[in-house]
Parts: structure tokens; sequence; C-alpha cells
């Protein structure tokens, strides 16, 4: 007989698996949101890795087109603007492939992702800046380079072919706005929160872009400037002022020498030439100099054309120079440039040596001293030495209009003087002086930017003499928060150094010395320094070796200025501290002019060298808070 396992009373099946404890069916409840999930999961597995390998194709097509650029620089730089055409075509074909590697609708979806997505962003962002420098930059400034051939920049019998010049106005200056617009959308982009290597990436093209601006900037506005500074909508004259280093003056040296240049249609003739102690004085200033300018530089400034650039505000210097010289000898004066020998130089490089009538052979290695040192030794009488340089002037001016210059070596030694400030131009034209407003050649104060805080430190001799070619100078600077409202501190530590031999008294001459004819004793070399803090800041302090050092305290367009006076025996060196305490809010990133200076040993220094400042650590237990 069967016997029946089955318990009488049980209840069936599924009544008995709804029970409290009983044993679960292993069948899913909710298939679909299984599946849902996984293909959520699938749909980011993919996104992920579309992003991840277009991602590394962008940065391989950017990578790939460095050495593309920098063929296309040496090129330019060469002359084989054939071989800069076909490598800005592969430029533009890297970054054309970036951009459509970044700016899918996936890569676009995913930049709202947090963390993930600004990354995105800052990459697409940099592969469309760096299309734009290669597609609407690069390609059309190498395509009117063709015109603007450096050659066709030269002067040929007096002149210079304006044509090519104005033609390539228009896409120059759609250049210059391009590369505008791609500059800062870079310098936008937030890197505090972006991965390491993306951070860095930006770094690097931030750098590019920095060194690479002023250059683009330079080019078009030259573009700009240069037809109708050379006559091409009529006549125009301009004042060419010869600096003089070994007696300092803030925007680079006394104006020792002075002519008036010609220019019409392209043509380039010398009209008149005239020393800087021919003009003037006058019992009252001659031009409207501002107030503060006079409070701080004395009147001299309006009186004296060896003092108009006391200032190292370069348009009031130099419309100041012009009224000068139409008081003396009338007419009309468009502008006024102003260079010094070291420029001379570095233009002698381009057209080899020139003989003079004296029988000398100026050269890019003797120019600088021939003509700070030499001259001096060589002729007591001021007259002569006027009449050297006169007849320098004339001989190295016909030579670079007759043709024959190296046209590259010119123009990139005119480049490299208005980086370091030794070439200055003003305009009495105002939409030419809006154009130089804001670039090196102007001259103007310095400007506190963003992302920096602008500090001046400008040089006067108060010698009477020409011991300035043996004053070494050098800047170092930093700024600080140390305050608890987050006003930065600045500081600005100025070296001075005389070079000259200990028996300089007894053996250079009376009119190199001074002869202690202003109380200075011959030798020595006193010098007066005008330190400038940034737009909207405070003078707080002025020391020397942890002491308060004299000073004259003042404001020039909103700057405040320490204005204090070193004075040196033959070997001594001295370091003066000033101290600002900067508006809310402003940068501490510090961005310095000086007064460009010679070494002080008699060598012919490097364009730019002497205005090379140090950076240094503020220590805020040393800072008046």
């Amino acid at each position: 007989m069967a016997t029946d396992l089955t318990e009488p009373d049980a209840p069936p099946r599924a009544d008995r698996e709804a029970l409290p404890g009983a044993p679960r069916s292993r069948r899913m409840r909710h298939p679909v949101v299984f599946w849902v999930l996984v293909g959520i999961a699938a749909v980011l597995v993919f996104v992920v890795a579309w992003i991840g390998v277009r991602g590394f194709l962008a940065q391989r097509a950017l990578t790939d087109a460095v050495p593309a650029a920098d063929h296309i620089k040496t090129s330019v730089a060469s002359g084989d603007l054939a071989s800069a055409g076909r490598a800005a075509g592969d430029l533009r074909r890297k970054t054309e492939q970036a951009v459509a590697l970044t700016s899918d609708p996936i890569w676009r979806a995913a930049e709202v992702v947090p963390w993930v997505g600004p990354n995105l962003t800052a990459v697409r962002t940099v592969a469309a800046a760096s299309d734009t420098v290669a597609a609407r930059v690069v390609q059309p400034l190498v395509a009117a380079g063709s015109a603007i051939n450096l050659r066709a920049l030269a002067i040929d019998k007096g002149r210079i072919d304006l044509a090519p010049i104005q033609a390539a106005q228009p896409a120059v200056a759609r250049a210059q706005a391009a590369f505008a617009t791609a500059h800062a959308s870079v310098t936008a982009i937030h890197t505090d929160e972006l991965l390491g290597p993306v951070a860095s990436g930006i770094g690097r093209l931030r750098g590019v872009l920095d060194q690479v601006g002023p250059g683009i900037d330079a080019l078009g506005n030259a573009v700009r400037l240069l037809p109708a500074m050379l006559g091409a909508d009529g006549p125009r004259d301009y004042l060419l002022a010869a600096q003089n280093p070994a007696e300092l003056r803030a925007t680079g040296g006394l104006v020792g020498a002075i002519a008036l240049v010609h220019t019409d249609q392209g043509a380039v003739s010398l009209q008149r030439q005239s020393a800087g102690s021919a003009i003037g004085p006058w019992k009252t200033p001659v031009a409207d100099v501002p107030l503060n300018t006079q409070g701080l530089y004395g009147p001299l400034v309006g009186r004296f054309m060896q003092d108009a650039n006391l200032t190292p505000d370069f348009p009031v210097a130099a419309s100041t120079v012009s009224r000068m010289w139409t008081t003396k000898y009338g007419g009309k004066v468009d502008g006024v440039i102003a260079m010094d020998p070291i420029v001379l130089s570095a233009l002698l490089k381009s057209t080899g040596p020139v003989t003079l009538p004296e029988g000398d052979r100026l050269t890019s290695s003797n120019a600088v001293k021939l003509l700070l040192s030499d001259v001096y030794q060589r002729y007591s009488d001021p007259a002569q030495q006027d009449a050297f340089f006169a007849s320098a002037a004339s001989a190295v001016f016909g030579r670079l209009s007759t043709g024959g210059v190296d046209a590259a070596k010119l123009v990139s030694a005119l480049a490299a003087a208005g980086e370091a400030r030794r070439v200055l131009i003003w305009s009495a034209h105002d939409g030419d002086q809006r154009t130089l407003a804001g670039t090196t050649l102007a001259g103007g104060l310095p400007a506190s930017q963003t992302p920096s805080s602008g500090v001046g430190v400008y040089y006067n001799d108060a010698t009477g003499a020409k011991m300035d070619y043996y004053l070494a100078t050098s800047v170092a600077a930093g700024s600080k928060v140390c305050r608890a409202d987050g006003r930065p501190s600045t500081v600005v530590n100025v070296t001075l150094t005389n070079r000259a031999p200990a028996d300089a008294g007894a053996t250079l001459p009376r009119y190199v010395t001074g002869g202690g004819t202003y109380g200075v004793p011959p030798g020595s070399i006193r010098t007066r320094v005008a330190v400038y803090g940034p737009a909207g800041s405070l003078l707080a302090a002025t020391q020397s070796e942890g002491r308060g050092y004299a000073t004259v305290a003042g404001v020039d367009r909103s700057h405040p200025v320490s204005v204090f006076t070193v004075e040196l025996a033959p070997g001594a060196s001295q370091t003066v501290s000033v101290q600002f305490l900067n508006s809310r809010g402003s940068s501490t990133k510090l961005s310095v002019v000086t007064t460009p200076t010679l070494p002080g040993d008699g060598s012919t220094p490097d364009m730019g060298a002497q205005n090379t400042v140090a950076p240094i650590v503020v220590q805020c237990s040393s800072v008046v808070k």
C-alpha cells in the first residue's frame, strides 16, 4: 500500500510560497528595470569610450600640429613663404580635425556632467582656439606675407613701396581681431578644478599665445600705421630724437641731437638737424606740462629741451619736444620718434659698417662705445661733439636710404628695440596715437591690466654729466597679500652701482665727470630715481638697509610715486626698497617697466638685457601694514 506523504491539511503550492518563511522562487520580479540599467550602463560605457578615443585623437592632432607651427615660424624668418604656406595648410588640417573630434553632439552633451564636463569644455575651447589661429590668423598672414616681403619694406633710392602694405591692411586687421578672440577664449578658462594634464596643456597654450601676441599686435599696428606715417595721405614731418643714456632721462636719455625727417608717398628725406642744446631754454614753459609732472620733476620740463623727458610719460615729453621745435624753427610736427645708440648699433647689423667723414668706421660692435664714451675723450668742445653726432646720423641715414640693406635684420632690430622701449613713438594725429596707446612704443605710464598690476622704475641723471655710462642698475619686485582685508603689498627693490674706475675723478674728462659743477664729487654718480606704484595704490614706505630713506612723495595719473636720490662713489652700490599697498582685488602678478640703461662696464648691451626684472618673495613680516 502506497504511503501518502502529503500533509492532509497542507495548503496549495502558491499559497504555501506566500507564507512567511516559505522558500522564494529564483525568478526575477522586475526584469524591465534590470534591462534598463544594463542599457544605461552600456550607453555610459559607449559614451566614455567614444569621448576617450576622440579626446585621445584630438590631443594627438593638436600635438602633431606643433611641428607645423614651428616650421611656419622658421620659414617666415628665413623668407621662405612658399614653405610657410604649405606648413600653414598642414597646421589647419590638424586643428580642423581636433575641432571635429571635440564638437559632436555626444561630446557637447557630456559637458554638462559634473567634474568631467568642465574638462571637456576646456578641451573643446582649446581645439577651437587653435583652429581659429590656424585658419583665421596664420593662413591669412602667410598669404599676406607674399605681398609684404621683408625686402619690399626696405628703402630703395629713398622710397618705400606702400602699395603692398596698403593691400594687406584688411587681411592683417582681420587676423589681429581673430587672434584677440582666440587668445581671450583660452585666457578665460578656469584651470583650478581641471585635471592636471588638461590644465597643464592649457597653460602651455597660454604661454605660446602670450609670446606670440605682441608680435601679432606689432604687425597689425605697423601695417595700420606705416602708410599714413610715410605720407600715403599727404606729406608728414617727424622729429627723430637721439637719446643719450650716458646722461639718463626717464624715457631713456638726454635729447642730445634731433633731426626733422620728411615723408611723402613713401619717400623719406632728412630735412634739418640740430643739437638739443641749441633749442631753448625759455624763461617760462612753452608747452602745457601737467601740474603733477611739474611737482615731481620741476619747472624745467617745459623750458629746456634736455629736460623735456625728465617725466617718464613719453606722450607728455614728446608733445613738449614738438612744441619746443616749432617755437624755435616754425612749421608743423606730425610726431616724435625717440631712439638711442643701442638701436643704432642694431641697425648697423642690417646696413653693415658705415664710414664717417672723420674717417671713423662705425660698426655694430663699436657704435655704443664710440658715441657714448670715446667721443668725449676725443673732443672737449661740445660743439665738436654735436658735429660728430650729426655726421654719424647723416651717414647711417644715407646708408639706410640708398638700399642694399638686409631688411629682415632691419625689421627684427626695430621690433626688438620697440619691445625694449628703446624706440618710442608719439603721434600728433589722434587716430595714430590711439593705435599706439597700450603698446611699448607709446611709452606711457605703467598700466594695470588683467591679470597684472603695473609698476615703473625710472632714472634721471643728477650729476649733470655723462657718468651714467658707468652706472649699472637692477630691479627686483614682488607682491603678496599680507592683510586680512585682502589688499596686496608690493615691494620694489632698486639697486644702483657705480662701475667707474677708482681714479675716474682724475682720469676721465671734466665733461664726463661734471667737475663738481653741481656739487657731485668728480667720479661719483648722482641719480634721481622715480618708482611708480600700481594705479590706485598707496605709497607705504621707502627704505634702505631697514631704515627710512628720504623721498619726495607724489601722484602722477593715479600712480603713487616715490622720488629719491642716490649718490655713489666709484665702486659703491646701494639698494633702496619701496613698498606700496595695492587696492583690494588687484593682482599680485606684476608688470614692471624701467628706463632702458647701459651695463655700466663699457660693453654693448643686449637689446632688452637692462630691462630684466628679478622676482622676489615678499616677506609679510617686513612690510608696512
